[in-house]
């Protein structure tokens, strides 16, 4: 008997996992086992939704509304490919590694908790009329500041990663 038949092991779909998170936004990542990212995309595509509705309940300027508009479809489109991609990767990691490997466990991003915690930061500031939603939306470009830096210091890392 072949050891592929006696496994019973097959790869997760991609195209199931990006149309599971089309439908319901982090679904996808659910199927995949990825019970932390599919979490933490369900919680920023909700701040997001929150901040839209906060931004234009305050009869926010146009183009604050506009901006917090693009973000949250931004944000949507990206999960839905990201499940994908995730999908497709562990399906090749897995059939490199053979199906008697250990099951994988994810690790918390620490980029991903710094980025909910400025985020429920914000919400709370806003909460506590400190600072107001207008004034929150003008800091977007932070997040491709942050965006940015973390992009660079996994390339770094990955780099280092790669010498030894």
């Amino acid at each position: 008997m072949d050891k592929r038949e006696n496994t019973g092991h097959r790869g997760k779909s991609p195209l199931l996992a990006a149309i599971l998170s089309f439908f319901i936004p982090g679904s996808g990542f659910f199927y995949l086992g990825l019970i932390g990212r599919g979490i933490v995309y369900m919680i920023v595509l909700a701040a997001l939704i929150i901040a839209l509705v906060n931004v234009s309940e305050y009869n926010a300027r146009a183009p604050e509304i506009v901006v917090m508009s693009l973000m949250l479809g931004g944000f949507y489109i990206f999960q839905v490919v990201d499940s994908f991609n995730a999908a497709r990767g562990r399906r090749a990691t897995r059939a490199f590694e053979g199906a008697q490997s250990k099951p994988e466990v994810e690790t918390p991003s620490l980029f991903g908790s710094i980025l909910i915690l400025v985020l429920g930061i914000l919400f709370q500031l806003n909460n506590l009329d400190i600072l107001a939603f207008s004034q929150i939306v003008r800091l977007w470009p932070l997040l491709l500041i942050a965006l940015g830096v973390h992009i660079m210091l996994s390339q770094q890392s990955a780099r280092k990663g790669g010498e030894k």
